[in-house]
């Protein structure tokens, strides 16, 4: 049991019967003082320390220093936690709440993968991969005067027409275009 929560049977002996949202007095006479201390309310809702001071500063009826009326207090007691009940059963906080859980699951998640270095920093790929494409690039530029020496048979022209052709295909791929030359 939640605390707070009044058990029926603790309604009953204090005379109340839990109808709707608020308790209805089935006997004026009911058996408990009219006036109790914060300390006896306490005791007979089943509230902490805590809890207790609370519902006295906003719930609870008071009469007096550390007096309280009893059967109104309860009453309040009761509104109260029917008005509890409904304002954390919306939907819409239900639905927050859930995104939430999600969105720490996910965070915790993406800690953990970083630590252990399955997760990478887009932007330190990013870098490593145009290092990379740079190597290539002055690679394959590189082709045709070392084809060029190894085949001493080829004309200068051969050697420059697959130079043009080198570069029209690197500069294509930079513009995302297919190589459809033939």
């Amino acid at each position: 049991m939640a605390a707070g929560d009044i058990p029926p049977d603790v309604l009953d002996l204090l005379g109340f019967s839990p109808l709707g949202d608020s308790p209805v007095v089935k006997s004026p006479d009911a058996g408990i003082p009219a006036i109790v201390t914060r300390g006896e309310l306490r005791a007979l809702l089943g509230v902490s320390e805590t809890r207790s001071r609370d519902l006295a500063a906003r719930v609870w009826v008071k009469v007096g220093r550390d007096r309280y009326d009893a059967r109104a207090s309860i009453a309040a007691h009761v509104a109260d936690m029917g008005m509890e009940a409904k304002r954390s059963a919306t939907p819409e906080l239900d639905a927050e709440k859930l995104r939430l859980a999600r969105e720490q699951a996910d965070k915790l998640a993406l800690a953990n993968a970083k630590a252990r270095g399955d997760l990478l920093d887009a932007a330190d790929v990013a870098r490593e991969w145009a290092s990379v494409l740079r190597d290539v690039r002055a690679a394959v530029l590189a082709a045709p005067s070392r084809i060029g020496s190894r085949l001493p048979h080829l004309s200068a022209h051969d050697v420059g027409e697959i130079a043009r052709e080198l570069a029209a295909a690197l500069s294509d791929l930079a513009e995302g275009k297919a190589d459809d030359r033939d």
